[in-house]
């Protein structure tokens, strides 16, 4: 056997890629490898001493060969392609489904059977960078395997499939028909899918396949498939994978189309038929895109109107991928969840790494991992959870499955044996004393007060679960932690989501002791609030290892914990955290786990400069009252963080000073503007020149020819590539250099001028100065100096406002014709020559004013967005919500431009802007004194309405309800509301902010309304509170507006 293999035990042991083995070798012959069975048996020829650098392997299969060189041979087309063809007959000769060259910065995947580049369905060549441990390589290896053959180099669309768009559909199908919730909805989809796939996959004989099911619609009744379905095809995927005999659950109890006795409920024939239509012209399933598997729960539940139940499913996915990225998880591990709802916290660890935790030997499935997944199910409803994990961890091994159709037993024990539901108590998990049986636990247990007196009777009844829960703890998060504590094998480890009342009761003071006896804490992450969809209770990450004991003087003893532990504040999780869930960019944690991953390979020494990061010394929480890791950072550094906030409220006094700052910053900008001015415009003699002198300036233009989907695919997203410019004024991708495409040279010696040429907003404006090369794609100009006597910063003072001045728009545009009319003033001196010295004055003065606009629209968003709070401690007030004191409407649809011309009239109609009318028409739909909001662009931005008009549907009419509401008062009470529930995009000074507020995001609003000395509503007090606002509010209005019109204040250099 090859020196190289035994030394680096690569036979037994061999890196990962994704589902795939990775041997990084370089120095051992296809003829060893042969040996080693590593590659299949049989005569390579003239290969057979051929080294590969690195080998991605899946018996029998040979993935990819891979041939590394250096940077330095693979710079000129001769060295790509002859680095390309030095090795491919040993690519080709072991059958290897892609061929690899790389430098480690440039990558080109080669097709074995036809030598040709690999191309992304855009016609170019695939240019991802290889790399190990990039998900992003892996999905890509992926896509190939499924897409290239001697007849195609072209990665397919379609190879990938999600079925995310389907299950949403049939969750529109079924919740029209049956009225069910969307638990009930994810069950039959589940059923349905996996009846589907089952068939997709030829593991369903025929007879019972979703292709021979469509069939009998031809000659049978829609009730009579439907019976048959649920007396032939169900018990046949029982049979397929048989149920647990100690719960009696499987992975398909429970659909709305079919009764417990497995018989076909009537009423339903029609739209299971419907169902399975969808699912036909869907498409086959075989290829599922991993993420499905992961948002498929999240999908019909976020669809839930009453949301109690959500927590019984979900750990917020990024979370649980922030937790499992945190664990070191490995072959021969077990693993618990003592609490595991559908099982995300067990399935996403082996999700990219299949083959390494489940081996196909002597054609029986043999688990190398074990995973153990509890939750309770003691009525109904809650079996259903363990039904859910049994169907989600198929879908999760959906790889293996398609390998090995005929393993389904096999399969069904796995499910069977991983995921248990605990049916003979209340206590559930809780009933099983288990002690030092798990090498990790992983784990978002329950979290409440009430119900846990009942489970402590229960222990009560029982000696040996009265001993086993000794600590008392509060609560049942309480007793979860004391059970995870016990359940750790000694050197385990736990991650665990907690309550903030573990963490800072004092009756938990024991509990607390009781974790610091038995294990050493490695790290606590403060998540916000609002991180879990059902509670908006404070929550920790708790990462702890159990104490190995150690013999002293013959006693068995627990070392006290000397090493630091790492802390860590999250403001964001990555996802808005409310019902919607919207993406975030800022994703707090994912740097924790980051940070944490760096840290426990380096306790004494790590170091970091993320101010969100505290390495804490053992004693804080030995010695201290609570474990609120939050609590030690200072006042000014959570608001710093913007884990707390700078008060968004002033009083009237501090409006005054806020104006007062105004006044002082513009009196010190005149100052200056005075001392900078060297000379006056009369008195200096200038030439007035254009910008499409050829003589003076070279405009560049072009593009690379890339759309946005093309860029997306090759943006590497790091700042040290080169940027690529459009009409935005910020890159719209960084990508690598392109073949056949020379950057635009540019450095800070020689900076470059641009400008967009397209679009209304844009044209003529989002000026950028280049100092690194670049790119331009479309939309954009450029302008570089020819004469030494130019300077840039003059060129760009003297340009900046060509759109205002020559109306440059999206059908006017700012290209190199219409520049043609373009004329600047650049001073001279008396010998004629341009003169640099005024040129920099000017630009100087310039640059003071683009200062003092940056400082002016600084200071009048503070004075716009802060909200005005008039004293109102003398008052009593009562919350009600908005839906109890309006009727919420949305304006109508049919008010488009068109209407609007035909119908000229009198009456305003209001749409989305905030402020001013949208047209005047010769209706009105709306007559009463009422408030309005703007549904979309600057949303929850409120207007009242006091005489007869109009809205589009891109606003949301409020109309009182009762007589005793002062509308003027609840514009101001529920504005900032509005705003804080808004959703979508900010931007800056409400130029580029797109958010929306439906009138549907509306129903959990409450406002507060002032009460007489008898508890009832009071329309005088409003209407005192509210002459209060309108006098700042006028007085705000007319800063505001001085402030726009020096800001739009055009200056001649």
């Amino acid at each position: 056997m090859s020196e190289e293999l035994i030394q680096r035990d690569l036979v037994a042991a061999p890196d990962h890629i994704g589902p795939w083995d990775y041997y990084n070798i370089g120095a051992t012959t296809l003829k060893a490898l042969k040996a080693a069975k590593i590659i299949p048996k049989k005569d390579y020829a003239e290969f057979e001493t051929k080294k590969p650098d690195a080998l991605i392997v899946k018996k029998p299969v040979i993935v990819a060969a891979i041939e590394y060189k250096q940077p330095s041979e693979l710079k000129t087309k001769k060295q790509i392609t002859d680095a390309i063809q030095q090795e491919i007959g040993t690519a080709q000769a072991l059958n290897a489904k892609v061929y690899i060259v790389t430098d480690g910065k440039k990558t080109f995947w080669i097709n074995p059977l036809t030598g040709n580049p690999i191309l992304a369905d855009s016609g170019e060549p695939v240019t991802t960078k290889f790399n190990q441990n990039s998900d992003e390589c892996v999905k890509l290896i992926s896509k190939i395997l499924s897409s290239i053959s001697k007849d195609n180099d072209t990665l397919l669309v379609s190879s990938i499939v999600d079925p995310l768009p389907l299950a949403q559909q049939v969750w529109q199908d079924l919740w029209a028909v049956s009225g069910a919730t969307p638990e009930n909805c994810l069950y039959t989809f589940v059923e349905v899918f996996i009846f589907k796939y089952l068939s997709d996959l030829g593991v369903l004989p025929v007879m019972y396949s979703f292709n021979n099911l469509l069939t009998q619609y031809g000659n049978n009744s829609d009730n009579e498939v439907l019976e048959f379905y649920a007396k032939s095809v169900r018990p046949k995927i029982k049979e397929l994978f048989p149920g647990n005999p100690k719960d009696k659950t499987t992975i398909i109890n429970g659909t709305i189309f079919v009764s417990k006795d497995d018989k076909a409920v009537d009423g339903y024939a029609v739209v299971f038929k419907k169902i399975l239509e969808r699912f036909e012209k869907f498409g086959t399933l075989e290829n599922i895109d991993y993420d499905f598997k992961s948002k498929l729960f999240e999908t019909f539940l976020k669809e839930s109107i009453s949301k109690k139940n959500w927590g019984q499913f979900f750990t917020p996915l990024k979370v649980v991928r922030s937790i499992v990225s945190m664990a070191d998880i490995r072959p021969g591990m077990s693993i618990c969840d003592p609490a595991c709802g559908v099982g995300k916290f067990l399935l996403e660890p082996i999700l990219h790494d299949l083959s390494r935790y489940y081996k196909i030997e002597d054609g029986r499935l043999k688990p190398q991992i074990t995973l153990s997944g509890f939750d309770k199910g003691f009525d109904k409803d809650e079996q259903k959870t363990i039904i859910l994990a049994k169907a989600n961890m198929l879908i999760y091994l959906s790889a293996l499955i398609r390998e090995n159709p005929s393993l389904t037993v096999d399969f069904a024990n796995l499910f069977n044996d991983t995921f248990l539901l605990q049916t003979n108590s209340i206590l559930g998990t809780l009933a099983h004393p288990i002690e030092n049986a798990y090498d990790l636990i992983l784990t978002n247990p329950p979290y409440v007060m009430n119900g846990s007196s009942n489970l402590k009777d229960e222990i009560a009844k029982q000696d040996e679960l009265k001993r086993y829960f000794s600590i008392s703890a509060m609560g049942i998060e309480g007793l979860f932690m004391e059970w995870i504590v016990r359940a750790i094998k000694p050197g385990g480890k736990a991650f665990v989501v907690v309550p903030d009342g573990i963490m800072n009761r004092s009756n938990d003071r024991r509990l607390r002791d009781f974790i610091l006896e038995e294990c050493d804490i490695d790290a606590v992450i403060s998540l916000p609030i609002n991180t879990f969809f059902t509670t908006n209770k404070k929550t920790y990450i708790l990462a702890v290892t159990k104490k190995v004991p150690v013999m002293r003087d013959g006693i068995e003893v627990k070392d006290r914990q000397t090493s630091r532990v790492f802390t860590y504040l999250c403001s964001e999780i990555g996802e808005t955290r409310d019902v919607y869930r919207f993406d975030l960019e800022q994703n707090d944690l994912a740097e924790a786990a980051g940070l944490y991953n760096m840290f426990k390979g380096s306790r004494d020494y790590f170091k970091t400069n993320d101010k969100r990061c505290k390495v804490v010394d053992i004693d804080a929480f030995y010695t201290g009252a609570h474990w609120s890791v939050e609590r030690w950072w200072t006042h000014e550094e959570r608001i710093e963080l913007g884990i707390e906030e700078e008060a968004e409220s002033v009083t009237p006094e501090e409006m005054g000073a806020l104006l007062g700052d105004l006044a002082n910053t513009l009196l010190e900008y005149q100052d200056m503007f005075i001392l900078g001015g060297q000379k006056k415009k009369s008195e200096l003699t200038h030439k007035t020149v254009k910008l499409t002198d050829d003589s003076l300036f070279s405009l560049i233009s072009g593009g690379i020819g890339k759309n946005r989907t093309q860029l997306q695919a090759i943006d590497t997203h790091s700042k040290s590539d080169i940027p690529v410019y459009t009409a935005a004024q910020k890159p719209v991708a960084y990508i690598s250099p392109l073949k056949g495409k020379i950057p635009i040279e540019a450095s800070e010696e020689n900076p470059l001028l641009s400008f967009a040429t397209n679009g209304d907003g844009s044209a003529g404006r989002n000026f950028v100065v280049h100092t690194v090369p670049f790119y331009l794609n479309v939309d954009r100009i450029v302008i570089a100096l020819k004469d030494n006597q130019l300077i840039l910063p003059y060129l760009y003072a003297q340009i900046s406002d060509i759109k205002k001045k020559y109306g440059f728009n999206h059908s006017f545009k700012a290209n190199r014709h219409n520049l043609e009319n373009v004329t600047l003033s650049i001073p001279v001196t008396e010998s004629g020559d341009y003169d640099i010295e005024a040129q920099k004055d000017i630009a100087t003065q310039f640059e003071l004013v683009g200062q003092l606009k940056d400082e002016i629209r600084k200071q009048r968003e503070h004075i716009r967005s802060v909200s005005v709070e008039v004293d109102l401690s003398g008052y009593s007030m009562v919350y009600k919500p908005i839906t109890d004191l309006f009727t919420v409407e949305r304006g109508s649809g049919r008010y488009t431009k068109a209407y609007t011309q035909k119908h000229l009239g009198k009456y305003p109609l209001y749409s989305g802007n905030t402020f001013g009318e949208f047209a005047f028409i010769d209706s009105y739909d709306y007559d009463t004194p009422c408030l309005t909001w703007a549904i979309d662009g600057l949303a929850g931005y409120m207007m009242v309405h006091k005489t007869p008009f109009s809205a589009t549907n891109h606003r949301g009419i409020l109309l009182p309800k009762t007589a005793d509401i002062d509308i003027d008062y609840i514009k101001f009470a529920l504005q900032p509301l509005l705003r804080e529930a808004k959703k979508g995009r900010i931007g800056d000074n409400g130029e580029n902010e797109y958010t929306s507020l439906p009138p549907f995001m509306l129903k959990e609003v409450e406002v507060g309304i002032p009460v007489d000395e008898t508890g009832k509503i009071s329309i005088e007090l409003q209407r005192e509170i509210a002459s209060s606002y309108l006098a700042i509010e006028q007085y705000r209005h007319e800063v505001l507006g001085k402030l726009d019109a020096l800001l739009n204040q055009s200056i001649e250099y």
